[in-house]
């Protein structure tokens, strides 16, 4: 992205269009970010314009707060979104989370972000009805905003850095909350030892999503063997994280049946699997099939603590979605950070 500098244009079509010569979009429309957007996105996220809120190691990329601040502006963000996108950035920062790698792949993967904790009603994002699709104002526009930031600070634009074989629309915005309020579980972040009133954003390097459709079961097996079967498809099966999101619907069944989240974890972990024969036999893995092959067995990750659940979507409907992690093997792990408020932020 240029230096910031003014440019007087003679209304807001002549601004968006001015974005779209600079190669600043992701496509869409975006708000032109006016120095007085700009100066209010700054006071009320409490951010120092130049302060660093992404660090990109290895191909040494800072970015600043003003040209996160820029992007989110571009993107459609309100100032109240700026901790969540902060933490995003902080998470992606985190060397685990290898962040040049997914970016850069022909693998196509979204950094898929999902929030925890009261923040959640507090920015009014979305966690139910069509919780991966359009509709939700901070939902689209925090994932949107991330994207941008890859393209116009990391330069990953298609053909450029982003080398993705095919990509998915993910890419454009996919960013959610876990409906806590229907879940017979703790939510993911307690989970991880996070007190309940404390918010939390997650980043997973995901493929698109397996829908998982069960209309007919009633029962916790047979809605999770539904679950297995997919996480065990062979053109997305590695030995990487799964983030599994199971419906109102299908949770209350599982939950009748007495069933705890670890218990899911486990049931899932030992049914999705493949025989080293099918791995060798469409390529997966390398070598000729030998005796007992047919009989060994590779699972979907390395253990059940590989399988994040968490409850989402709306009350009716018996779909729930996978999502494999990218990479054929793995090249990245799931980031949680908690979400901070600075002083400036409403």
């Amino acid at each position: 992205m240029l230096k910031q500098e003014e440019l007087m244009v003679n209304d807001g079509w002549e601004g968006i269009e001015f974005c779209y010569e600079q190669g600043w979009t992701d496509g869409l429309p975006v708000i032109p970010p006016t120095k007085e957007l700009l100066d209010g996105f700054h006071k009320q996220a409490g951010w120092d314009p130049e302060e660093i809120l992404l660090i990109e190691p290895v191909r040494g990329r800072n970015v600043s707060a003003e040209k996160v601040a820029i992007n989110a502006i571009m993107a459609g963000c309100l100032p109240s979104y700026a901790p969540v996108i902060e933490a995003v950035l902080l998470a992606m920062s985190d060397p685990l989370y290898s962040l040049h790698a997914p970016v850069t792949s022909t693998g196509g993967a979204a950094s898929l972000i999902f929030i925890n904790g009261p923040i959640r009603k507090e920015l009014d994002i979305n966690c139910g009805v069509n919780l991966f699709g359009p509709g939700w104002r901070a939902n689209a526009t925090i994932g949107r905003a991330i994207r941008l930031i890859y393209l116009n600070c990391l330069n990953a634009k298609p053909g450029i850095l982003d080398k993705s074989t095919q990509g998915w629309p993910g890419k454009f915005s996919i960013c959610f909350g876990e409906l806590e309020e229907k879940s017979p579980w703790n939510p993911y972040h307690v989970d991880l030892g996070y007190d309940p009133t404390e918010s939390t954003v997650t980043i997973f390097a995901s493929e698109s999503p397996h829908n998982i459709l069960n209309h007919h079961s009633n029962g916790a097996e047979g809605i999770l063997l539904t679950a297995a079967d997919a996480m065990s498809a062979t053109g997305s099966f590695s030995n990487g994280q799964s983030l599994v999101v199971l419906a109102p619907e299908h949770v209350n069944y599982i939950a009748k049946d007495g069933w705890t989240k670890q218990q899911v974890k486990e049931f899932l972990y030992m049914n999705a699997k493949r025989t080293i024969a099918d791995l060798k036999q469409t390529g997966k893995i390398g070598g000729e099939v030998k005796d007992g092959d047919e009989h060994t067995w590779a699972h979907r990750g390395v253990s059940p603590e590989d399988i994040v659940v968490l409850v989402g979507g709306g009350d009716a409907g018996g779909h729930s979605s996978f999502f494999p992690s990218w990479s054929r093997g793995r090249g990245n792990v799931m980031v949680t950070k908690p979400i901070r408020k600075r002083g400036g932020t409403r």
